[in-house]
Parts: C-alpha cells; sequence; structure tokens
C-alpha cells in the first residue's frame, strides 16, 4: 500500500515538475506520424491547506495537506482552475471534519481515509475531476 502511494505521489510531482511543455513534447511523435494525439494526464496543484485539530477543550494542533486534482480532460482542467476557489473552500470543509473526527497532533495521519473523503467531497464538487492526490500532509502538536 506504501508503496503505491508512493509511486502515484511520484507520478503526480513529476508531471507537475514536467508541466505543459513536456505534454506538448509527448504529443509532437504522434502528430507527425499523422496519428490523432492523445491528450496526457492534466494536474493542477492547490496550496496548502491548514485545518485545526481540537481537543474537548482546546486546539490541539494542525492539520496540513497540499493537494493536486487530475482533471479528466483539457477542457476539464479550464474550468477546474476557473472553479478553484470553490473547490479550494470544499477541500477546506472536508479537511476540517477531518481533523475533527480522526486527527491528533500526537499520532500519523490516516491518509487513506483522507484521501477518500477528499476525493468523494471534491469529485461531487466538480464532475472534470479523475482523481485527488495527496502529496504533502502533517499532523503537527500546537
Amino acid at each position: 500500500m506504501v508503496r503505491r502511494t508512493i509511486l502515484a505521489v511520484g507520478v503526480a510531482t513529476s508531471a507537475i515538475a514536467a508541466g505543459p511543455a513536456a505534454i506538448a513534447a509527448d504529443a509532437a511523435p504522434a502528430a507527425a506520424s499523422g496519428k490523432p494525439a492523445t491528450a496526457g494526464p492534466q494536474f493542477l496543484t492547490m496550496e496548502e491547506i491548514t485545518a485545526p485539530i481540537f481537543s474537548a477543550s482546546r486546539i490541539e494542533g494542525s492539520l496540513s495537506v497540499t493537494l493536486v486534482i487530475e482533471a479528466t480532460t483539457p477542457a476539464a482542467a479550464t474550468e477546474l482552475g476557473k472553479d478553484m476557489p470553490r473547490l479550494r473552500a470544499t477541500s477546506l470543509a472536508t479537511a476540517i471534519e477531518f481533523s475533527r473526527l480522526y486527527a491528533s497532533g500526537l499520532t500519523p495521519v490516516n491518509v487513506a481515509k483522507l484521501s477518500a473523503d477528499l476525493n468523494a467531497a471534491l469529485k461531487s464538487a466538480h464532475p472534470g475531476i479523475a482523481r485527488v492526490l495527496i502529496v504533502k500532509v502533517a499532523a503537527v502538536p500546537a
């Protein structure tokens, strides 16, 4: 499981680092051969989200998450870019709910549960989302 997660994060990170120029370079040989070019995956990076971790009577720490959204199509990626404030609000609400129920500044974050929650919330918010990747997560005590 950990190996697959690391692989998924590596693929998302390399695609983000490569950027649109690498995707265009991959499509160039197909265009030169006369075959229709297939669009590669479209990734959008969301700024880090920080949610408080509450205990019964005080703020116990903070949960920080950095996300990458994979769009289903290039057109969906454009729409997602325009809709990023609403997607960020949805992500923040999901992170706050997760931190309220499952997070602690003194234990590891259940990334599988957080990923499932974020994927469900964001996919219901926008149909152009293929998946949501968590590239960085941390729970820090106050």
